[in-house]
């Protein structure tokens, strides 16, 4: 089932402001889990690091060629949005910093 862009706005900006994927869908329990956790913008940072555990566990054993690109390329996108997530992060404390300064 696809998310209205309505409501998919509506999960991003919560998700902005520390909402987890669970509560998100308690609270739009017309939606599966796994659809709001792959639709909305980001996902939690422990996320990201089981993702990649999960993928380092797999070379263990003998992969592919064509698996071991697949796997390294799976790692760089998620890496590169632990980056963003925690760039877009530091800005926010700054603001706050710049706040609870005045």
């Amino acid at each position: 089932m696809s998310i209205k862009k309505s409501d998919l706005e509506k999960m991003n900006d919560l998700v902005s402001k520390g909402a987890t994927i669970a509560d998100i869908a308690r609270k739009f329990k017309n939606y599966d889990y796994w659809n709001i956790y792959w639709e909305v913008e980001d996902y939690s940072l422990l996320g990201k690091k089981r993702s990649i555990s999960n993928r380092l566990k797999k070379l263990k054993r003998k992969l592919t060629r064509e698996e071991r690109i697949e796997l390294v390329d799976e790692i760089t996108e998620t890496l590169n949005d632990i980056y963003k997530i925690s760039k877009k992060n530091g800005k926010k404390l700054i603001d706050i910093g710049k706040v609870l300064a005045k």
